[in-house]
């Protein structure tokens, strides 16, 4: 294990390659916790990468190069599910053929602006790539949705990002057509990842889409097992001839 990803093996070993999780704005891998060990339970080894602090980001790599890194050092092309931010990072992987497949759930193709005022957008423009941008107010629409009793967990992963990260997240809001198998996955009460564009996106790069109920955090949620189920049912459909699906999950293949 190093500092930059943590990884959770499966219960009962049944796949060869494994998943990557990049998570989304203001949070760590730790909001991936309960839906890797989920998979972990399905037979899945989970790869939860995280990025470097803020006090170090000025003159370190990327954070989609931080990520493909961890892909490309993986045994195997890992498939990459990504939140948020998190999400275009996978498309942009999927897009050059860093990992075997790519989930982008809740993908903020808007960028920052559903996220941040303009007042803040427009500062953004002159910070460092280092700067501390502070999460938003815990009364804005990205943090609605999340149970009362899950609250507490995310305010326990929340921190600063730095800058570069955000202007690097409004890099990444025009996808490219994906060279592997890749699904963009929505949800109907999403207030900052609109479903209509993630649906738009998906038909104009020509990759899966999925509508599910819930808000924009899905891991949290107490349908998250539900959540996991569709999401493994897909990978295994698109993304598992000849190297994923064992024995044992011929009914998940049409």
């Amino acid at each position: 294990m190093s500092d930059e990803v943590l990884v959770l093996p499966p219960e009962s070993e049944r796949y060869k390659a494994e998943l990557l999780f990049v998570h989304g704005l203001w949070v760590d891998a730790r909001i991936w916790r309960g839906v890797a060990a989920g998979f972990a339970h399905r037979g899945w080894s989970c790869v939860l990468v995280d990025r470097p602090p803020s006090s170090t980001q000025s003159g370190r790599e990327s954070w989609v190069r931080r990520v493909e890194r961890a892909a490309r050092a993986r045994e195997v092309p890992p498939i990459a599910i990504g939140h948020d931010g998190g999400a275009l990072v996978a498309l942009d992987l999927a897009a050059r053929g860093a990992v075997r497949a790519a989930v982008a759930v809740a993908p903020l193709l808007d960028g920052t602006a559903s996220v941040q005022s303009r007042v803040g957008r427009l500062a953004l423009r002159f910070r460092g790539d280092a700067a501390p941008v502070p999460p938003p107010h815990p009364g804005h629409g990205f943090f609605a949705g999340i149970p009362d009793a899950r609250r507490g967990q995310v305010a326990a992963v929340l921190g600063p990002e730095p800058a570069g990260v955000l202007r690097e997240v409004d890099r990444l809001t025009m996808p490219a057509r994906p060279v592997v198998p890749a699904l963009l996955v929505a949800h109907e009460s999403d207030p900052v990842a609109s479903p209509l564009l993630a649906e738009i996106c998906a038909r104009g790069i020509e990759a899966d889409f999925l509508r599910l109920a819930g808000g924009h955090w899905p891991m949290l949620e107490p349908r998250a097992d539900d959540w996991i189920t569709r999401i493994h049912r897909w990978i295994i459909r698109s993304a598992g001839d000849g190297l994923l699906a064992l024995r044992g999950d011929e009914d998940l293949v049409d």
